[in-house]
């Protein structure tokens, strides 16, 4: 009987996440990727979302501070940005997911992992999105709406914005992306990234 894989078949997305990162220089990563190389020059620290992972190269191991193994889920977004870092600078210029390369297609799951939960959320609780921002390190965007800019990874930022409703408009919400954002992650990776970081907002409040 053949093996059963993960949702999403995370186990040979990971393999493959791993096999990518094995073969590149663990100095010319951690430039690029804004994050600390030990020592031993073989141990990446990488911070994520108020919290830091040590990724071992060329093994592609990803741990917690205190030694466990990240989630497989954690593992391949970490990898992915180790190895897709290229350096570019961070615009300040914010970006749909539709202008993404490809984002046309992965819209629909955006809309549902990213968008629609984050709505259900804080749609109604803007406040405590603001504060559950903050305690990530979060700070406010002077746009339209209630905007947010969290720190997720050291050169993926997420501007989440909910525009409140009124007695003629529903709530609605929105994740965008600066525009150097393809230079870190692939652009499915960002439909599912804002669920993680909604997520984890969802525990600060």
């Amino acid at each position: 009987m053949e093996k059963k894989r993960s949702f999403f078949n995370l186990e040979e997305t990971l393999k493959q996440a791993v096999k990518t990162f094995s073969v590149l220089d663990p100095a010319e990563v951690a430039t690029c990727a804004e994050v600390e190389l030990g020592k031993d020059e073989k141990t990446l620290k990488v911070p994520f979302i108020g919290q830091s992972f040590f990724v071992s190269h060329p093994d592609g191991k990803v741990k917690t501070t205190e030694g466990e193994e990240a989630s497989i889920y954690l593992a391949i977004i970490i990898l992915h940005y180790l190895s897709t870092a290229d350096g570019k600078p961070l615009t300040g210029r914010w970006i749909a997911y539709r202008h993404l390369p490809g984002g046309d297609i992965y819209i629909d799951p955006f809309q549902k992992r990213a968008v629609t939960p984050f709505l259900k959320t804080f749609g109604d609780r803007p406040n405590d999105f603001q504060k559950a921002a903050e305690a990530l390190g979060g700070h406010r965007l002077e746009i339209s709406g209630i905007s947010m800019v969290v720190p997720v990874l050291p050169r993926v930022p997420l501007c989440f914005t909910i525009w409140p409703g009124d007695d003629e408009l529903p709530t609605a919400a929105n994740i965008l992306f600066d525009e150097a954002a393809p230079s870190y992650l692939p652009t499915e990776d960002y439909a599912h990234l804002p669920a993680i970081v909604n997520g984890t907002m969802k525990g600060k409040v």
